[in-house]
């Protein structure tokens, strides 16, 4: 579970008030980190936190320990299929391209979008 501290979207220990800030001051829909998780488990080491219309939406990054992968998104349904990755950098590289589902925590609205602009402190 090891991540290079190089990478152009890693926030490291960054808290979430300060990525939040990080985000709004770049502005742009799709601007995104990943920070080290406030609840700092094994189950759940990251956060990727994205902008999206001037909110900004922290997503829990789970580590799946019996398959060694990655799954964005609380814990779903038994049998549900969760899309997982090898490492956070396909998971980046997968939502470059492909839209991420943004789930508002207030309201439930649901919006979509591609993770654009890294950011880091």
């Amino acid at each position: 579970m090891f991540i290079s501290q190089d990478r152009e979207w890693f926030a490291g220990d960054c808290n979430r008030k300060t990525a939040e800030d990080l985000l709004q001051r770049i502005n742009k829909d799709g601007a995104f980190l990943i920070r080290y998780s406030s609840a700092q488990s094994t189950h759940q080491p990251y956060t990727l936190a994205v902008l999206y219309q001037e909110k900004v939406y922290n997503i829990p990054i789970r580590f799946l320990v019996e398959t060694k992968a990655y799954a964005l998104g609380k814990e779903g349904k038994k049998n549900e299929e969760v899309k997982t990755f090898n490492s956070l950098d396909e998971m980046i590289s997968y939502h470059k391209n492909n839209q991420l589902l943004l789930i508002d925590s207030k309201s439930q609205a649901k919006h979509t979008a591609h993770l654009t602009h890294p950011v880091r402190t």
